[in-house]
């Protein structure tokens, strides 16, 4: 596991501290949360945190997908107890000045899997067991607080119902999002509509 750093570490030149923490990069690289990429690795850390995801360790931008969720699956559906999650997330705002708010849409592109040992896999699909759509759903840019987790709308729905009523399709509108008849919930839902989710595949 990579070394999970508290922000209070000091950045060094010549064996002294130059007056800047790690937080200090943090706070100017990472405080935008309206950010496309930013926005997206804070979803899978709320989605991670809801769960109850062991958040001690660093994220890993080239996992086939997002979050392990440790579950008991009782017909074997999923390897090593593991529900394999996916989070996805969208935004009416952006980071940048908008003339009009952002059409809401989501990738559920498959790919094919990567690892250090074996490089990408020959098989293209999607790599989870479940999806977490997460939709910030403030349209007035005054009041956008992504920290404000009331603001957040989660949209959960099984793989493999992506697959087969979506196919190959690359993207996903909020509308034919709701045609999927997801689970619907905030904050406070998101275990519960994992596992849900999990047993309706079962």
């Amino acid at each position: 596991m990579k070394q999970h750093l508290r922000g209070d570490e000091h950045i060094v030149f010549d064996g002294m501290p130059t007056g800047y923490l790690l937080q200090d990069f943090w706070a100017w690289h990472s405080s935008d949360l309206l950010n496309n990429t930013l926005r997206g690795s804070f979803c899978e850390f709320i989605v991670s945190a809801a769960l109850g995801v062991d958040l001690s360790g660093t994220n890993d931008d080239w996992g086939a997908y997002d979050v392990e969720f440790p579950f008991q699956w009782n017909d074997g559906v999923s390897d090593n107890n593991v529900v394999k999650i996916e989070v996805k997330s969208s935004a009416y705002l952006q980071a940048w000045e908008q003339s009009k708010l952002s059409s809401i849409q989501f990738s559920i592109r498959p790919t094919k899997a990567w690892t250090p040992q074996a490089g990408y896999d020959s098989e293209t699909k999607r790599q989870s067991d479940v999806y977490v759509f997460c939709l910030y759903t403030e349209t007035d840019r005054t009041k956008a607080d992504p920290l404000t987790l009331d603001g957040w709308d989660f949209y959960v729905v099984p793989t493999s119902k992506l697959d087969a009523l979506c196919g190959s399709q690359k993207s996903l509108s909020l509308p034919g999002l709701i045609a999927l008849d997801p689970i619907k919930t905030d904050y406070s839902g998101i275990r519960e509509a994992v596992i849900a989710s999990v047993q309706s595949c079962a």
